[in-house]
């Protein structure tokens, strides 16, 4: 058992916090490499590698032991890991355009005014012309004020009880995502032992950082000739992008234009091929089965397209119908909802004996409880069905239906686990999904279910925490749970995430709001966050208009998704032969496979060879090669931030 100091827990938390505070800033007026970006985030892991050299080398200067221990390291940046997304995708990048959209974009062409806002309660949406005005176009002035001028002339009289109202349903879905990550760590650490390949890495510099030998690991030559390829890659970049005539190496290609517009290869006109090495590393260390299964399967949907066109069976755009997915544009893209009910049921089968026992526990005072997680087992199973109720009652109270609350929850949060099973079995550090909560709901049962307040809040609600999952919070929690199991007194971590989420959430929220009130929204790189906002909005009033009911293509690709996917969760359990994971499948059609499908191929190629013809011995050398790339990009990523602090100039090293 490790014993994690509080003073540990406590520099992670001030870190976390301090990079809510920042990201706002860097990302959206900067507009650097995203610090929180993904669910292996830049700045996190760069102060944790930084923290461990300049430990290392007080140590060595002092004669004594590191200030903090390897261990504790870790557990530091799981802390940061945690709560760094809250200051950007993971919350305030969509909130306060969110919960202000329907009212300032309202006009006469689109009759927001009279179909949306009666379906939002007036306490936590905006209405008020001069908020919005302030919130969108800055402060009169805004040029010449200082910081301390901005906080002083912010409507804080007006914002501070909506901030509280909606800060208490961010923190609950917060503390059921925490339950959740609570009940399913023994499961998914301990039963099925799934080896979370984003940890790996850090987990190998603590060790070498514990052992003494941080810098020997640093400079073996292995790990420099991966280091020296994006850092030679970067270099030339970032100087390309402040001095034009340095010439520069391309990381993006579009192949689209090698491949016919018509016929069997016509699905991939739009494929590009992006060259990240720190994806191509993590790509390595993920386990084969799942490596390959992604790139095949993005490429097998990209022939299924070529093929419905071919045969004539291609189904019009004007089928889909209106959904929510992110990214989705396709019916054929549907087979995603169905795949994702059957792989979600796999997973709760697998946990079936597992949850039965807490179940029972949950009944019994007396019975022995599991402490795999950061709480007893049977308390996180009761903390997620109050959790789920608590929700539900906070919607009832703004209008919604029993039925539809129930409905959309138990979407929001399964889709959650999915996302969490995806990242952490899959090693994915910036995955996306093509489809929402529920676009599922809406496939299979339309829309009327739901109701006008389910539609309007509900889609809100999804757009704000349950939707834009590149840095959701459930696969950080599981990480640190990981890398917490076998910390003695688990209680004190679970104490520092709840202080963690909290001080986030408040920092975020303030951080964005002067940044908002200081330069206005529009100024701000917001086209995304507003133009997608604005979608969900158009959606729902569609539906609304026009209420939708299941279409038969719809459903025809639904129950295909599904029976494909029973058949690969078949064999995946039933055969050990079989080297194709199901997870591939989930993301066929997601946006995160289409930018790091050319990584998964050439990290497993890389692994398949070096298994195939070196060995065990060969591998654990050249897997040296690739922790060079991940440590080049992310190192190189955090130096192009900080030049840009200064410069103003944007260069992005990862994807944002």
């Amino acid at each position: 058992m490790h014993t994690i100091r509080p003073r540990a827990l406590i520099g992670g938390l001030l870190c976390g916090v301090l990079l809510c505070a920042l990201t706002p800033f860097a990302d959206s007026y900067l507009k650097t490499t995203p610090l929180a970006g993904g669910h292996f985030p830049l700045a996190a892991f760069f102060i944790f590698i930084a923290s461990a050299v300049l430990l290392t080398l007080l140590a060595k200067i002092r004669r004594r032991e590191p200030w903090l221990s390897g261990m504790e390291l870790l557990t530091a940046w799981a802390l940061m890991v945690v709560v760094s997304g809250i200051g950007f995708t993971g919350l305030v990048r969509t909130f306060f355009i969110n919960i202000t959209a329907p009212a300032h974009f309202a006009d006469a062409t689109n009759s927001w005014g009279n179909s949306l806002l009666p379906f939002l309660p007036e306490r936590l949406y905006p209405r008020d012309p001069a908020i919005l005005e302030g919130l969108y176009n800055g402060l009169p002035g805004k040029a010449g004020i200082s910081f301390i001028e901005t906080m002083e002339r912010i409507p804080w009289s007006f914002w501070l009880p909506v901030l509280v109202q909606w800060s208490i349903y961010v923190l609950l879905v917060y503390a059921t995502l925490f339950c959740l990550a609570s009940l399913f760590s023994e499961q998914w650490v301990t039963n099925e032992r799934i080896n979370f390949p984003l940890l790996q890495m850090p987990k190998l510099l603590a060790e070498a950082y514990d052992e003494q030998r941080l810098f020997a690991f640093l400079r073996d030559p292995y790990l420099l000739s991966g280091l020296s390829l994006p850092i030679i890659i970067h270099l030339l970049g970032g100087l390309h992008a402040h001095f034009p005539s340095v010439p520069t190496l391309p990381t993006e290609i579009l192949a689209g234009s090698y491949f016919p517009p018509t016929g069997m290869l016509s699905g991939f006109q739009k494929v590009k091929i992006f060259i990240f090495p720190a994806f191509i590393g993590f790509a390595f260390i993920t386990t084969r089965q799942v490596s390959l299964s992604f790139w095949m399967f993005f490429l097998l949907a990209g022939l299924v397209t070529g093929i419905l066109q071919t045969s004539g069976l291609r189904i019009p755009d004007s089928a889909l119908g209106t959904l929510y997915g992110p990214s989705i544009a396709r019916p054929e893209e549907t087979q995603a909802i169905g795949a994702s009910l059957v792989f979600f049921g796999f997973m709760i089968w697998l946990a079936r004996a597992y949850l039965a026992d807490v179940f029972r526990q949950c009944f019994h005072a007396n019975r022995d409880t599991s402490e795999a997680g950061w709480i007893p087992a049977k308390y996180s199973l009761i903390g997620v069905f109050l959790g789920i109720a608590a929700l539900c009652t906070w919607s009832i109270a703004c209008g919604m239906g029993l039925n539809a609350s129930v409905m959309l929850y138990i979407s929001f949060f399964a889709a959650m686990l999915l996302l969490a099973k995806t990242v952490c079995q899959g090693g994915i550090p910036y995955c996306a999904m093509n489809i929402a909560p529920a676009d599922g709901i809406l496939s299979i049962f339309g829309s009327k279910p739901l109701g006008g307040v389910g539609l309007v809040l509900g889609m809100s609600l999804q757009k704000m925490l349950f939707v834009d999952v590149r840095e959701a919070l459930l696969p950080s929690l599981l990480h640190a749970g990981k890398i917490t199991e076998h910390m003695h007194r688990r209680k004190l971590m679970a104490v520092a995430i709840a202080a963690s989420l909290i001080l986030a959430v408040a920092v975020s929220f303030l951080s964005m709001l002067y940044l908002c009130y200081r330069y206005g929204i529009q100024e701000l790189d917001m086209d995304w966050a507003t133009r997608t906002t604005q979608t969900v909005y158009a959606n729902s009033q569609r539906l609304l208009e026009m209420p939708q009911s299941p279409d038969r293509y719809i459903l025809f690709f639904v129950l295909t998704g599904a029976a494909i996917m029973l058949l690969l969760v078949l064999c995946y359990y039933l055969l050990p032969w079989w080297p194709i994971h199901p997870l591939g499948y989930l993301m066929a059609y997601s946006s995160s496979m289409r930018i790091l499908w050319f990584s998964f191929l050439v990290g497993w190629l890389c692994n398949a060879l070096c298994l195939r013809y070196g060995g065990t011995f060969l591998y654990r050398r050249i897997r040296l090669v690739f922790i060079g790339l991940i440590i080049g990009d992310f190192c190189m990523g955090a130096f192009w931030a900080l030049v840009s602090l200064y410069t103003g100039v944007s260069y992005l090293v990862l994807p944002s």
